[in-house]
């Protein structure tokens, strides 16, 4: 992002060990014992509509690409997180630049845990797995994930201004975590008791509360101390 988005599409960088993660809201991402970390650049000549649904399109690629491979049960959660029994496995994070000239300068983000320690799972403040615990007779090779889950992002980016939005909603709902369950949610400093409901096809976060669906833009709203974060 700071080298004036010099990057040709697909220009990637993977991290054999990350030091400095960072999440969304500014937290930071702590890479365990073993790990695939990479970033990918992406220009887009013309805006995008609705940029922010590359998020889910991104991630619903990584599940499904995980699966093909005997990865299965592994799920969604909003905004940008990707879990296996409710313990997060990896995560997506998209900055965006907007440049003058109308184009779109992007760098897409992904961590995935293959193996973590004991000592990851002390220093991390919340529940998180691992490739290893999601299929134990499996080979993690992590060369071979690695371009698995490249080749997913890329899938994602090239294919994402032909993307139908409400299959793109229904794809995420299915393998949504969180889909029905309680939460409480925060919009505007207030403390909402809700039943998730997914996404819409505008990708606003669906909650049914006071006898209705509400719905929430994504800079709007934010799910308050989920099963993961810790008391």
């Amino acid at each position: 992002m700071e080298k004036n988005c010099i990057y040709p599409n697909g220009h990637t960088c993977f991290a054999e060990k990350q030091s400095n993660g960072r999440g969304t809201l500014e937290k930071s991402w702590v890479a365990t014992k073993s790990n695939i970390c990479f970033s990918v650049a992406w220009n887009y000549e013309k805006p995008l509509e609705m940029t922010y649904m590359l998020n889910y399109f991104v991630a619903i690629k990584l599940v499904n690409e995980l699966a093909k491979i005997g990865f299965l049960g592994i799920k969604v959660k909003w905004p940008n997180d990707i879990v296996f029994n409710g313990a997060k496995l990896g995560g997506i994070l998209i900055d965006v630049i907007h440049r003058k000239d109308s184009q779109l300068y992007l760098v897409v983000g992904v961590g995935v845990n293959l193996q973590a320690a004991d000592t990851d799972k002390d220093n991390i403040d919340q529940d998180i797995s691992d490739l290893i615990s999601v299929e134990q007779n499996s080979l993690v090779d992590r060369n071979k994930i690695a371009a698995l889950l490249l080749h997913a992002v890329i899938k994602s980016l090239s294919e994402f201004k032909e993307c139908e939005f409400r299959k793109l909603s229904e794809d995420w709902n299915n393998m949504d975590y969180n889909f029905d369950k309680l939460k409480t949610i925060i919009v505007k400093n207030k403390k909402i008791k809700t039943t998730l409901k997914g996404i819409n096809e505008l990708g606003q976060l669906c909650c049914f509360h006071d006898d209705k669906i509400n719905l929430y833009n994504i800079n709007e709203v934010r799910i308050f101390k989920d099963e993961f974060l810790r008391n």
